[in-house]
């Protein structure tokens, strides 16, 4: 399929769904569906998040139970896959939206997740979330049944405790939030980092895959993430340009257009407000430097 050889079939809803070259699974999508990705691994979304597991033959390693709803769907849909359970749970990062459902597999899983998501999760607005048993701050790797996975910290971004997801013997990575494939950054970008996430981009570009699974949107390739840190940069410099004019916000929002980028998801609505975020981010920048 055009070098996508990641998409092999579709389970959604029980039933089996083999995609043709002219047929995407975004043209009828259902609200929950599995993918196969590549040999035992497979993409799962919920409404308009997704994650990863990876069935072995000596247990499951799940990423982002999402939510109770999406996680209870989950947990039966493995149990039609292998017979193994679920040995590992990795949190992303610790926004609630991507985690919450962990206390469906508390029964049965260890949870990792990095170091500083961990003191946030354990003041987290849901108390249920299970906490972290495991974490690290820069690289952890787990073996189980023949499969290795690599956790890494690549610094701040979306939030100050990301992590990634590689899987080096099928050259695939699952990075959430912040690196979302020809789609512009989430609304105000509130929670992020904005120049320690170029940095972090840049040290992605340094690692070896070609597949990456952001956590909403299409699947993407390595080069998409050389696409976004060019998007962050450009955003930064244009709106760089109208903090040093003395320019207001709303002046700043109406003079700074990417065109390069009009294209991209979500650029009619969000771009505005990542325009709002960064001349925010800029200005106390500037504020903290006198």
């Amino acid at each position: 399929m055009s070098g996508y050889r990641w998409v092999l079939s579709v389970l959604a809803v029980g039933s089996l769904l083999l995609l043709g070259p002219g047929l995407s699974a975004q043209q009828s999508r259902p609200d929950d569906e599995i993918i196969k990705l590549v040999d035992d691994v497979y993409l799962y979304r919920h409404q308009f998040h997704q994650a990863i597991f990876i069935t072995t033959p000596k247990g499951v390693i799940v990423t982002d139970p999402i939510s109770s709803d999406a996680a209870t769907w989950l947990k039966a849909k493995i149990k039609t896959l292998t017979d193994q359970p679920v040995r590992y749970v990795i949190y992303s990062h610790h926004h609630d939206d991507h985690i919450t459902g962990g206390s469906v597999f508390a029964d049965q899983a260890t949870f990792i997740s990095h170091a500083a998501a961990r003191e946030k999760i354990l003041h987290a607005a849901d108390p249920k979330t299970p906490v972290p048993d495991l974490t690290f701050t820069d690289r952890m790797s787990i073996d189980l049944g023949g499969k290795h996975v690599e956790l890494i910290y690549t610094g701040k971004n979306h939030s100050d405790n990301s992590l990634v997801v590689l899987l080096p013997q099928d050259k695939l990575l699952f990075a959430v939030d912040f690196i979302p494939v020809e789609t512009v950054a989430y609304r105000t970008m509130q929670s992020d980092y904005p120049d320690d996430w170029i940095e972090s981009l840049k040290r992605i570009e340094q690692l070896d895959f070609e597949t990456l699974v952001p956590g909403h949107g299409k699947i993407g390739k390595k080069e998409h993430v050389r696409q976004f840190r060019g998007y962050l940069e450009d955003l930064r410099s244009a709106v760089e340009e109208q903090v040093r004019k003395g320019a207001s916000m709303e002046e700043a929002k109406k003079a700074v257009h990417l065109s390069k980028y009009e294209q991209w998801q979500r650029y009619a609505d969000w771009f505005p407000e990542n325009v709002e975020g960064m001349y925010r981010y800029l200005s106390q920048q500037r504020k903290d430097n006198r």
